[in-house]
């Protein structure tokens, strides 16, 4: 299962639910994901479990400013573009 190899991800939403599954699969699939909640122990969590290929940011979906700044960590842990 490599559909994702060399591809990026953000996802929110992914410290619990559907948003970890989400996460989850697609690191399993091979992708690098950088992922986003409120939740900073749960997401810290599932970040530790998942190792390199899953780098955990807090962040406030509503807060416009935020999204610069995870977008520019996952294009700096990549080296690319994130596929939105």
């Amino acid at each position: 299962m490599a559909r994702l190899k060399g591809k990026v991800a953000i996802i929110t939403g992914g410290a619990r639910g559907l948003g970890e599954a989400h996460v989850r699969r697609f690191v399993a699939e091979g992708a690098k994901v950088v992922f986003t909640d409120v939740e900073v122990a749960a997401g810290q969590a599932v970040a530790a479990e998942l190792g390199g290929s899953a780098m955990f940011l807090r962040q406030d979906v509503t807060d416009a400013a935020a999204w610069d700044d995870v977008v520019a960590h996952a294009e700096s842990a990549s080296g690319q573009s994130p596929c939105l």
